[in-house]
């Protein structure tokens, strides 16, 4: 029996719709299966999984109930102690010390009456590292516990974030490339960093821009300098010094360590989760807190400069360890007799970046977690650092390749100095994030012809020679991380750019000014970083900083 036309068209019709929903579902079931492949790779970029950081500053609460407490919440999640990475600031400061310099710049502190502020942090604080267990030991279940089972106290929880990654989501200044972007965001391979001299360093853009010649001058004329040191909180080639018996055995050369860096390494446990073997994150980073000390060190030559490597070779480390590195180095500092500190964070915590599930649809996602990004313990630590009168300078970051972006944290908070780079005519590198000053830290440029996106800001170190290169600064390298040509050749100075870079100089700066000002308080070197920057001359243009106009003004201050 033959079908009418209708019915004929009605089947097709039908046999189109099935084969259309056959094919919807299946890539509703391909987009499951990639979700869930790569939404665990993306939370671990973000945060250390089966660990929560727990900040207490109240009295009354005992932190030795807070796993029984939890339990009784969610009997399925199991909170245990991680004393490696947990710190209780009564431990590192007597119960005699008084903190609370005479100018507090932190609104935070300015709310209430300052002395007692800064008394009840240095009483009561303590940041204590869990790990989790249990059916439920997922990150949020275990904060939303804790949430609860300390209601009504001044106890509060958070994830234990990654810090200082070099790829997505952090735009670091370091990629396969050597630049400032992220390991795909260059339409060409351009190379390792170039080798440079010596004479390069010395003679380069950077310095000649920074009035450095004034740095050289007021150390000449140096009477009784003060003593000051300088946390570099960073990667770092070398290690610290191992004692066998009696003896204490270098574990690299001192001959080596030309720039005179003392090395405090902390105790690493359970890193946060390393690049696989031979991806495109797995480089080798170690020289960036190295290369960063150079610039501190041609500025302030009299400092003590601690190389504390929080962050594994790979760029990569956490926060707990960064609070409690931090608040070591600060309480050590602060009582000591007449030592002035200054810190130097060229690492950050970017905020929370939408999440592309498949890198060819041009749709984003939330991040595949329900977590706000307020680190509140290191927000509190920089606080303590204000008591402490520390100066805290940190890069302000490099994900400004294509959209203008604010500072990354710490560089946001108002109470740490916020630098970002800028290039021969003074104005913002075109990668570099808002910072409030700003010191050279080499430029990107436009693509290669040829390039897909031809107004793309790209790195050019593949193009520089001599000390007078826009894109980027000379800096020194680290003996053994050179390769076996460059070694042979002696070749010990590299081309690199970045935020990272910019803010050792500011730092070298805050050390200058601690080392013959004493009496300046962290916030007024603050100003007076601020006080002598050269005011921009077009719209581009940023506050880029000069020694010998910043000297001037710290004189007026003192």
């Amino acid at each position: 029996m033959l079908q009418r036309p209708g019915l004929q068209i009605t089947t097709i019709i039908k046999n189109i719709l099935i084969v259309i929903g056959f094919v919807l579902l299946l890539l509703f079931l391909t987009g499951i299966f990639v979700y869930r492949s790569k939404v665990q790779p993306k939370r671990d970029e973000y945060f250390l999984d089966k660990e929560v950081i727990v900040i207490n500053q109240d009295p009354a609460y005992d932190m030795a109930d807070l796993p029984a407490d939890v339990a009784d919440i969610n009997a399925n999640i199991v909170l245990t102690l991680d004393p490696d990475r947990s710190v209780d600031i009564t431990d590192l400061l007597s119960n005699s010390l008084v903190l609370g310099p005479p100018t507090i710049a932190s609104a935070t502190l300015q709310s209430a009456d300052v002395t007692a502020s800064c008394a009840q942090l240095a009483q009561t604080l303590q940041i204590n590292l869990y790990t989790i267990s249990g059916s439920e030991a997922e990150v949020e279940a275990a904060l939303e516990a804790i949430t609860q089972a300390t209601a009504g106290n001044d106890v509060f929880a958070e994830a234990n974030w990654v810090i200082g990654a070099p790829w997505s989501p952090t735009g670091s200044p370091w990629s396969p490339t050597g630049s400032p972007w992220s390991p795909t965001g260059s339409d060409l391979d351009q190379g390792a960093p170039t080798p440079a001299s010596s004479d390069d360093f010395v003679n380069q853009w950077a310095f000649t821009t920074i009035d450095l010649s004034s740095a050289k001058a007021i150390e000449q004329d140096a009477e009784d300098p003060q003593n000051v040191w300088v946390g570099v909180f960073d990667t770092s080639p070398m290690k610290a010094q191992t004692v066998s018996g009696a003896e204490v055995v270098p574990a690299q050369a001192a001959s080596n360590n030309v720039l005179n860096v003392k090395i405090e390494e902390p105790d690493f446990v359970n890193q946060p989760v390393p690049p696989e073997p031979g991806s495109r994150e797995d480089i080798d980073v170690s020289n960036h807190g190295y290369f960063g000390t150079s610039f501190m060190r041609e500025i302030a030559p009299g400092s003590q400069i601690s190389l504390i490597p929080v962050l594994t070779k790979n760029n990569r480390g956490d926060l707990a360890t960064l609070n409690k590195e931090l608040l070591i180095f600060m309480t050590d500092a602060y009582q000591q007799a007449n030592v002035r500190a200054v810190v130097n964070m060229s690492l950050g915590v970017p905020p929370l970046e939408p999440f592309k599930l498949f890198p060819w649809l041009p749709l984003e996602f939330p991040p595949p977690f329900e977590l706000e990004r307020q680190l509140n313990s290191l927000e509190i630590v920089s606080q303590i650092g204000e008591c402490l009168d520390v100066v805290m300078v940190a890069a302000a970051g490099n994900d400004s390749s294509e959209s203008l972006k604010v500072a990354n944290y710490p560089a946001s908070w108002g109470n740490v100095l916020s630098v970002t780079s800028s290039n021969m005519a003074n104005e913002q590198a075109c990668y570099a994030n808002e910072g409030e000053v700003a010191a050279p830290g080499g430029d990107g440029g436009p693509s290669e012809p040829g390039a897909k996106n031809p107004l793309r800001c790209e790195p050019k170190l593949h193009l520089c020679t001599g000390p007078d290169c826009p894109y980027s600064v000379i800096g020194y390298v680290h003996p053994e991380t050179l390769s076996p040509e460059e070694a042979a050749a002696d070749v010990q100075y590299h081309h690199w750019v970045g935020t990272s870079f910019a803010t050792p100089m500011v730092t070298g700066l805050a050390a200058l000014l601690r080392t013959h000002y004493p009496k300046l308080t962290a916030a007024e070197v603050r100003e007076a970083i601020l006080c002598g920057t050269v005011e921009p001359s077009s719209p581009q243009g940023v506050r880029v900083i000069n020694i010998g106009q910043t000297l001037a003004c710290a004189e007026i201050t003192e």
